[in-house]
């Protein structure tokens, strides 16, 4: 509990507050005391040159009763001495006062010095008494010594008191109110967790509100998009498994019926020797099927081996095309080459089957006596390679998924003969991993045969 993020942003902000208020006190405190005592001396001063004048404009009977009436409208406890050594005091504090001027003090101010009278006792228990202070008034023809003290020192316990309930008070509601801040920071933290945690078991359904406009919300925008992703993967995951199933399963179970039926007796030599045929075709399909996973797997793993090396690329299309010379001249299909002398720095191995899984495709989906063509340019440091044909052409509903591991589209399907729909897949990455691009050209109607473009750079980086 003590590590959970909500204690921790709820102590973190309390030793805040709590510190602040501290030094903003004692820094107030420090700052009224010097203000107040700085300001104490001119004020008793000026309170005295009142008191003379007001007795001058007045000039009254007695000067007791006077100095009883100042006292009470000034709040200031009054000692007056004449040369005479008459004394006259008025106040709470004029007897202590009194006890602490010393002759010397007296002396000084009858020969018209003001003089400061110390009224601290550091025997006495309780805050230092407010210093007393005496000047010389002259009370019509005869001069006086008159000293005041104030009745109440600035009002210091007051202001301490004051300040202790408004900062006890604000650390009270600041605390208060930081505990709702901490549980409304940390709810859509404990949100994440919980989705967090939801993921991690497999339900990649979860989303979270991102109505925040803070890092919280762009967190929250991202593992939305993160469990989108993932929920994504598992589909297609799903779909892998499946499809590998199905193609696996097909062509197993043409196997064995074809292998228990030469168990037969009655299976005639000709028909032998189909069973045999047709359970070699589709142990071949099995073993490219093998082949092409393998190498997805390798491409997918980002160690797949990558030799790039300069070679003439109008060469290499010129080989792919001879190679496959018996299969499209035994269709009757005419192969055109429109190319430039292109030279580009590439794994070659892994360009040259690019080049015969377009090229096999091109010749499975055309018609016999059909057109293949391609043709080579170079564009903004890529080599464009395309390649067009007169074949079956491409559905619109399939082109999206056209790229898709194992997507067979229904005309394709058909006219497949063991097709796994992997080696569309297997040409994108590759070219993917070269920097480049694979496409359909968007300037072609696919209806009337298929035509890609395929950009590789002329200087290709893994």
């Amino acid at each position: 509990m003590i590590r959970s993020l909500y204690v921790r942003i709820t102590a973190t902000f309390l030793i805040i507050v709590v510190i602040s208020i501290g030094v903003a006190f004692l820094f107030t405190n420090q700052l009224f005391k010097r203000d107040a005592r700085g300001q104490l001396p001119d004020q008793l001063i000026s309170s005295i040159d009142r008191i003379e004048q007001l007795y001058a404009v007045s000039k009254p009977a007695s000067i007791q009763q006077f100095l009883e009436e100042m006292s009470s409208l000034q709040g200031l406890s009054i000692a007056a001495v004449n040369r005479s050594s008459r004394l006259i005091m008025v106040g709470g504090r004029a007897e202590a006062m009194i006890e602490r001027i010393t002759y010397e003090q007296l002396v000084s101010v009858f020969g018209g010095n003001d003089v400061r009278v110390n009224m601290f006792d550091q025997e006495s228990e309780g805050p230092p008494a407010p210093p007393a202070y005496g000047k010389r008034v002259q009370f019509g023809n005869e001069s006086w010594a008159v000293f005041v003290q104030p009745d109440r020192f600035p009002q210091t316990s007051n202001f301490i008191w004051t300040a202790v309930t408004l900062l006890v008070t604000i650390l009270i509601v600041g605390g208060a109110l930081i505990l709702v801040a901490a549980r409304y920071l940390v709810r859509p933290l404990k949100m994440m967790t919980n989705a967090a945690t939801r993921m991690a078991e497999g339900d990649f359904s979860v989303r979270l509100p991102e109505k925040r406009g803070d890092e919280l919300g762009e967190l929250a925008g991202s593992m939305n998009r993160m469990a989108h992703s993932l929920s994504q993967l598992e589909l297609m995951r799903q779909d892998f498994v499946a499809s590998v199933s199905h193609e696996i399963q097909s062509p197993l179970t043409s196997i064995g019926g074809f292998a228990e039926a030469l168990r037969s007796e009655d299976v005639t030599e000709a028909e032998r020797e189909r069973y045999v045929n047709i359970i070699k075709q589709e142990s071949t399909r099995l073993s490219r099927l093998s082949e092409n996973l393998l190498n997805l797997a390798s491409l997918d793993s980002q160690q797949h081996p990558f030799h790039p090396e300069s070679y003439r690329l109008d060469r290499q299309l010129r080989d792919v095309v001879l190679a496959c010379e018996p299969h499209w001249l035994a269709k009757k299909q005419t192969v055109e080459l429109l190319m430039e002398e292109t030279v580009i720095r590439a794994d070659r191995d892994q360009l040259s089957q690019v080049w015969m899984n377009l090229l096999s495709n091109s010749m499975k989906f055309t018609p016999e006596g059909g057109k293949i063509s391609f043709s080579l340019t170079e564009q903004d440091s890529f080599a464009v390679v395309k390649i067009t044909d007169t074949g079956v052409g491409i559905h619109e509903e399939d082109r999206e998924r056209l790229f898709e591991r194992f997507y067979k589209g229904d005309a394709s399907r058909e006219r497949s003969k063991g097709g796994s729909g992997l080696g569309l897949a297997i040409a994108k990455k590759i070219i993917n991993i070269h920097g480049g691009s694979i496409m359909l050209d968007p300037h072609v109607n696919q209806l009337a045969g298929a035509s890609f473009i395929v950009r590789v750079p002329l200087v290709a980086q893994a």
